[in-house]
């Protein structure tokens, strides 16, 4: 089949959540398709990487995105009573690039991903139209606003809202629709005969170590400008971090993640906190933490974050929404915590026992070799695209 992928970053190199997605998706579907790829680049330095992504794509569209231009495109949207989502991303440069694109190439199939660039597919002509939502954003702009103060709460929740109505306008445009998780599901509203699950997976890294760590490191891996991270490092390292010094006095909180807020880089002035920045091998960070934490209090999907230190061998503490997407166990594949009292304690146990977090990792390690395969997570896009399923699509 002819394949158009459409994205809203450049999906290579795959380093962080919404690229790792769709770098392996269009990997995946290279294998047995013809794909061409049309995407934004909002780092210019990814520009580079367009003969990587030629590799698996006949064609790549890359359309550099202007990121003060597209916040003042949002904010118009959202005067508007539009969602600041697709107006951040409304291009007429994307617009033209992808009627010029269909109107040499007959694709059999059109591939989206994420709501901000279902617009770009509405009026393609194709045999089967997928949009792979991932995460329900709108629920994702709720959760903020249940934490913010006004005015900001009044902006996240018309977002939410919006946004909703948006998801369901696409769910009825596309043939499929795709989440990351079974918990997006369960939270979807109305009809689901076209609702499909695809979740995310990992590679397992050659270099990961494992075995005791030296130190008393706890760590968090993230990019650091997205909202529910700043959140979290901030809450564990305001409300519970201290709590663990007095019991650990040698503990120290590591945060490893490209582009840290100003907020983010403050904590630096406690005691025992530690602010990266980008680092060159994620891996070789989390080889140095004896724990690592995703306490996230604004959770959807599945958490990149938390695979990637699952298959590095290393023991992980995180909230229930994280550990409800991922369908773990709790204290077997991972630790589950969800006040700062019980994240504090479990830590301090992990702490004083450094071969308990050497049992925990390998449980992990086992887990995810066995339930997080890439090639096992996608398959969910071959059986949509088989023409026998697509009139009949069903939650995998």
């Amino acid at each position: 089949m002819k394949l158009l992928y459409i994205c809203h970053r450049f999906p290579y190199p795959p380093n962080k959540g919404c690229k790792i997605r769709a770098f392996h998706t269009i990997e995946h579907l290279a294998k047995h398709h013809d794909v061409w790829c049309a995407t934004f680049v909002d780092d210019p330095a990814d520009m580079q990487y367009v003969p990587a992504m030629k590799e698996f794509c006949r064609e790549v569209v890359a359309i550099p995105l202007d990121r003060l231009r597209a916040t003042v495109r949002g904010a118009f949207d959202m005067a508007i009573d539009e969602t600041l989502t697709e107006g951040f991303y409304r291009s007429r440069a994307m617009r033209d690039a992808i009627c010029e694109l269909t109107s040499r190439v007959k694709f059999d199939g059109v591939v989206v991903f994420s709501s901000s660039m279902g617009q770009y597919a509405r009026s393609i002509d194709a045999g089967i139209k997928i949009i792979d939502l991932c995460d329900l954003d709108s629920q994702k702009w709720a959760a903020m606003a249940n934490r913010a103060r006004a005015p900001r709460s009044w902006f996240y929740d018309a977002e939410a809202r919006r946004l909703a109505q948006l998801e369901a306008e696409l769910y009825y445009a596309f043939d499929a629709t795709i989440l990351i998780s079974k918990q997006e599901a369960d939270d979807w509203i109305g009809d689901r005969s076209k609702l499909h699950v695809m979740g995310n997976g990992v590679d397992c890294p050659t270099n990961a170590r494992g075995g005791i760590c030296e130190t008393k490191t706890i760590g968090f891996v993230g990019d650091m400008r997205y909202i529910p991270n700043v959140d979290a490092v901030c809450w564990f390292a305001e409300s519970i971090l201290p709590t663990i010094q007095m019991l650990e006095p040698d503990a120290t909180f590591r945060i490893v993640g490209r582009s840290p807020t100003r907020r983010v880089r403050q904590l630096e002035e406690r005691r025992g906190v530690q602010v990266t920045g980008e680092v060159d091998d994620v891996v070789e960070e989390l080889n140095q933490c004896q724990v690592v934490v995703a306490p996230l209090r604004i959770a959807r999907g599945v958490q990149n974050k938390v695979l990637e230190a699952l298959a590095a061998r290393k023991a992980v503490i995180v909230t229930s929404p994280v550990a409800h997407a991922l369908n773990a166990s709790a204290d077997e594949h991972l630790v589950v915590a969800d006040d700062p009292a019980s994240i504090a304690a479990r830590a301090v146990e992990l702490l004083k026992d450094p071969l308990r977090c050497v049992e925990f990792g390998a449980n992990a390690h086992r887990w995810i070799v066995r339930e997080f395969r890439w090639s096992q997570q996608l398959g969910v896009l071959d059986r949509i695209l088989t023409p026998t399923c697509a009139t009949n699509l069903q939650i995998a």
